[in-house]
């Protein structure tokens, strides 16, 4: 199984008030996790344990240009699978885009990190 553990990507973004949110599931079964979220320099949240419900970034009209970054540590601690994964959702810009991640390790015990970056683009902006 290939590993895609990082993720460098665009979403499309609007002028309107319409709030753009976050959701994050940490899988499989039984793994457990940290993970941090910053907006350009903003920390939005640090060292988030487990999944993160749906959680409002900011309106699609402050957006344009920022970059969120996403840093998680998934630890395999499941007997039944070595499989890791983080899949993240972004919702309320043009489109609601999943994103999932996933990496094999060896053993029980092991780590895998995850890096992702996503900027906001207004296409209107451009």
């Amino acid at each position: 199984m290939a590993a895609k553990t990082t993720l460098d990507t665009l979403y499309l973004i609007n002028d309107s008030n319409r709030m753009v949110s976050i959701e994050i599931v940490i899988g499989d079964q039984g793994q457990t996790s940290t993970l941090s979220i910053s907006l350009d320099k903003e920390d939005l949240i640090s060292n988030h344990v487990g999944n993160l419900p749906k959680t409002a970034i900011k309106e699609n009209k402050l957006l344009h240009g920022k970059n969120l970054k996403i840093q998680a540590t998934i630890t395999d601690t499941s007997k039944e699978t070595n499989v890791t994964s983080l899949n993240v959702k972004l919702s309320g810009g043009f489109l609601v885009r999943n994103y999932p991640l996933y990496k094999m390790v060896d053993q029980e015990g092991e780590s895998a990190d995850y890096y992702c970056n996503i900027e906001f683009i207004n296409p209107s902006k451009s």
